[in-house]
């Protein structure tokens, strides 16, 4: 895919990984669409970062939490583009407990933010793209789900259904739409955890004896949502820390 000129949606755009893959966007020449939900004043900063690069950039507010909110998305942006091309699920939510420590308001939390929003999020992307147009869905994946620890249980649990949700939906909207996941292991601190050792964690829990980053992340992404010839994958890039 040629991205110049294309429109993207990033949800939770504005922050972390979120804005590298915005700007990322941004310096191949595509119009963003920044989601958030309570960071307004950094999304409106990655917003103007992606205007100095010479493309458009908005930022639409939604809280996930709302069935509602989800779907009021994509008529904030059709105010200000014609058509998304691309649509990045990126937001979600990371909340620790054990299965038998996991309260139902945590569980409906994590599974109506991490699975159907994006969901709800592919279905409206679909139906909004004209015919004969082509389509990209990223949806971003763990890749740390490969190991089956029940910490983080239904975190873990949305994810895996992320990734089967994207093959599922691969075969369905091919061939006008491909449909991958990408795994990230640790790109950044945990937020809240700024002050960790990265390298020190790294020499011990990755093989490659490093960790990712920003940038990184924002490289595979770029790769899976520019070929034509890739879709349903899911794409660990970990530093093989979870193989």
């Amino acid at each position: 895919m040629d991205l110049k000129n294309k429109t993207a949606l990033v949800t939770g755009g504005g922050i972390r990984l979120g804005k590298a893959f915005a700007l990322a966007l941004a310096e191949k020449g595509v119009n963003l669409a920044i989601h958030y939900n309570s960071s307004e004043k950094p999304a409106e900063e990655t917003a103007r970062k992606a205007r100095s690069l010479g493309v458009k950039a908005i930022i639409v507010e939604a809280n996930f939490s709302h069935i509602g909110s989800v779907q009021g998305l994509f008529p904030q942006i059709q105010r200000h583009f014609e058509c998304v091309d691309i649509l990045i699920n990126n937001a979600a939510i990371y909340l620790p407990g054990e299965g038998l420590k996991t309260s139902r308001e945590a569980w409906e939390q994590q599974f109506q933010i991490n699975l159907e929003t994006p969901f709800l999020l592919t279905k409206a992307f679909a139906k909004q793209l004209t015919e004969g147009r082509e389509g990209r869905v990223l949806n971003i994946a763990d890749a740390q789900i490969l190991q089956h620890r029940p910490d983080h249980f239904a975190y873990r649990l949305t994810k895996l259904a992320l990734v089967e949700m994207t093959r599922m939906f691969a075969l369905e909207l091919a061939p006008q739409i491909t449909v991958n996941a990408l795994g990230l292991g640790v790109m950044l601190p945990l937020a809240g955890k700024e002050d960790i050792d990265l390298q020190n964690y790294a020499s011990k829990y990755v093989p490659l004896n490093r960790t990712g980053s920003p940038e990184i992340a924002a490289h595979h992404a770029l790769h899976l949502i520019q070929s034509d010839f890739i879709t349903g994958a899911f794409l660990t890039v970990d530093g093989g820390q979870y193989l």
